[in-house]
């Protein structure tokens, strides 16, 4: 019986290339899924097993692994192929390559590749931790020790400004243009410094933490010098405010305003002053800006002295600010700052010891700040001397015309007959009677202990 005749579905066609002259040759046919295959080979026996394979394929047996040429032997073909499953896709040599340097740069120290990563692993630590600008603003105003109640706030006021856009955000994230989007509402310059110092002074505090990796504030661009215009009392507004101070209310601010005035303390400092602090010639300065316990002495001018004879020191007053505020619009003042008193004060010792040094020495600032932003000029000789004698007996004597509200007293009903009163009509009616608001009456009888009308009472009552 006759052998079936072998059917052929590929052939090979060699053809020769007209450029180069070189033999190629071609292998051709159908795919039974209908698919043409034209493909050319520049060595014949490449072209033999593509033919091979296709046929195969045709056929539907199992398709057998391409012959490739290679000097590697059986055994370096397996390790090839355990490696490039190894490296998970990447090119084989790069790895090699890429090892194979590591080893030499490490071999030049001294060392091998694995003692040089024990020690990275040993002493590795993560340059940054990431923490949320909200957290990380609540955990550095609870760290910070010695800061009096009005720098936390601020802190406080001026940190919300970063967290105002996204509070989520990391620290670590911040760039210069986060901070310069925060300070660009403010067009004032001593407000930007202000902010500008608050977020450096925060951002310095993150750096330490491992909270960010550097200050944005530092690459901020440079303020522009501020040029004030500084702001004092003449000697007339200073009588104004002393015999103010001493006829309004009961007397009390009278002390504070001339030790500010004479001595030159900050408002701060002023604030934080205790009795125990002044003695008989020197005045003990600490609290305010200050974090050390002990920050200077200052002497007591004569005139200081019999401000202090009259009523010694025990603290500034109950409603300090709101009786600052009265008393600066009796002093007329066509400016007013809030250091105008040490700014005054700070003026005419200049004028009066002729002493730069000295008068920044007592003051505790330096002869430039002072210059910059407290001391005015005072031309008239005979004004110093007559500042520096507004004793208590006569500023009285001379009685300036000054305008103070009057505090008007009322005349509270007995509290039976207050109890009467405010159950017989409704609060704001019972007030007019009285004469004061029916929040005031409110707050007094509550005080008193006295019971009121419930809400809605006057409503249900027929």
């Amino acid at each position: 019986m006759a052998r079936p005749k072998k059917l052929i579905h590929f052939k090979i066609t060699k053809f020769k290339n007209a450029a180069s002259g070189t033999s190629s040759w071609r292998v051709t046919g159908t795919k039974k899924d209908g698919t043409r295959v034209r493909k050319n080979f520049a060595d014949r026996a490449e072209a033999v097993q593509e033919q091979a394979d296709l046929e195969v394929e045709f056929a539907g047996g199992q398709e057998h692994r391409k012959a490739a040429r290679t000097s590697l032997g059986p055994d370096q073909l397996s390790d090839a192929e355990a490696a490039i499953k190894l490296v998970n896709g990447m090119s084989l040599s790069t790895v090699v390559a890429h090892y194979l340097n590591l080893q030499t740069r490490v071999r030049a120290k001294g060392e091998t590749l694995d003692q040089a990563i024990a020690f990275f692993e040993s002493r590795y630590r993560p340059e940054t931790q990431s923490i949320t600008i909200l957290n990380a603003t609540e955990e550095y105003l609870r760290t910070r020790q010695g800061l009096s109640e009005a720098t936390r706030a601020n802190y406080k006021t001026g940190l919300l400004l970063l967290q105002k856009k996204d509070p989520n955000k990391p620290v670590h994230t911040f760039t210069v243009g986060d901070v310069e989007s925060s300070l660009k509402s403010y067009k004032n310059v001593r407000s930007q410094r202000s902010f500008r110092l608050i977020f450096s002074v925060f951002f310095r505090w993150a750096v330490r933490h491992h909270y960010t990796l550097e200050n944005p504030c530092a690459r901020l661009d440079k303020l522009p010098k501020e040029l004030t215009q500084i702001a004092m009392l003449s000697l007339d507004e200073s009588k104004r405010l002393l015999y103010a101070a001493l006829t309004y209310g009961d007397g009390t601010a009278a002390t504070p305003v001339a030790i500010a005035l004479f001595a030159g303390l900050r408002p701060s400092e002023l604030t934080a002053l205790k009795a125990d602090d002044i003695g008989d010639k020197v005045i003990r300065v600490s609290g305010g800006k200050l974090r050390r316990k002990l920050k200077r002495t200052v002497p007591i001018p004569p005139v200081l002295a019999e401000w202090l004879k009259r009523q010694p020191f025990t603290g500034v007053p109950a409603g300090w600010i709101y009786k600052l505020k009265q008393l600066k619009k009796a002093t007329k003042a066509a400016k007013w700052v809030p250091d105008i008193l040490r700014h005054t004060s700070i003026s005419f010792q200049t004028e009066r010891d002729k002493n730069e040094a000295l008068t920044a020495f007592h003051c505790g600032t330096s002869i430039q700040m002072m210059n910059l932003h407290y001391r005015h000029t005072v031309d008239d000789d005979k004004a110093v001397k007559e500042f520096w004698n507004l004793t208590p007996a006569k500023v009285q004597a001379a009685k300036p015309v000054i305008e103070l509200p009057t505090i008007r007293r009322i005349k509270w009903p007995a509290k039976a007959a207050l109890r009467k009163l405010v159950w017989s009509k409704p609060l704001v009616h019972a007030a007019k009677e009285i004469g004061v608001s029916d929040v005031a009456l409110k707050k007094h009888c509550i005080k008193a202990g006295m019971d009121l009308p419930p809400a809605g009472y006057w409503i249900r009552r027929p």
